[in-house]
C-alpha cells in the first residue's frame, strides 16, 4: 500500500489517490479483456479491436475521413487504413471519392454495420449483467469513464 500524496492537486479528494487510479485503471484493463473472451461466439461479425474501435467512431461521426478518425483515435493512417479495408471486405463499411480529381475518400458505416454493433453492444450487455453487483448505478459510471476517455484523448491530441 502506498501512502496518498501530502500535497493535494487541484481536485483534492478520493479522485487524487494515485493508488486508487491505479487500481481503476487496471480494473478497466482487465475488465475490458474478460469481455472479449466471453463473447467470441456471438451472433454478430467478428471485429478486431482496432476495427471495433474504428466503426464505433464511424457510428458517432457518420461520414469521414480516414485521416481524421486517425487523428481522432491516435492511430497511425496505416493502421486505420488496415482496419478500414477489414470492415470494407466485411461489409461494414462503404467508402466514396470526396474530391473531383479522386484523391479524396470518405468513409461511413453500412446499415449492417449498425445492426452489427447493436448486436455487439447487447451481447456486452448481457455480460455485464451476468456479474455486476446488483447495487451497482451503471449510467454515472459509464459517464464517468467517459468523460475520463474524452479528457484523455484531448490530452494526447493537444499534446500531439
Amino acid at each position: 500500500m502506498h501512502d496518498a500524496p501530502t500535497t493535494p492537486g487541484p481536485a483534492a479528494g478520493p479522485t487524487t489517490d494515485p493508488e486508487a487510479l491505479a487500481d481503476l485503471a487496471g480494473a478497466v484493463v482487465a475488465l475490458a479483456r474478460e469481455i472479449e473472451f466471453q463473447h467470441e461466439h456471438a451472433d454478430y461479425i467478428p471485429l478486431t479491436q482496432t476495427e471495433r474501435l474504428v466503426l464505433a467512431t464511424l457510428d458517432r461521426r457518420a461520414e469521414t475521413a480516414p485521416s481524421a478518425l486517425a487523428e481522432q483515435l491516435g492511430l497511425k493512417r496505416s493502421n486505420v487504413s488496415i482496419a478500414l479495408r477489414g470492415l470494407e471486405a466485411k461489409a461494414l463499411v462503404a467508402r466514396r471519392r470526396s474530391s473531383p480529381d479522386g484523391r479524396g475518400v470518405l468513409v461511413r458505416p453500412t446499415p449492417l454495420a449498425a445492426q452489427n454493433l447493436e448486436r455487439l453492444r447487447a451481447r456486452w450487455a448481457e455480460v455485464l449483467a451476468a456479474v455486476a453487483p446488483q447495487a451497482l448505478d451503471t449510467a454515472p459510471v459509464a459517464a464517468s469513464l467517459q468523460e475520463m476517455t474524452r479528457a484523455l484523448v484531448e490530452r494526447r491530441r493537444t499534446q500531439g
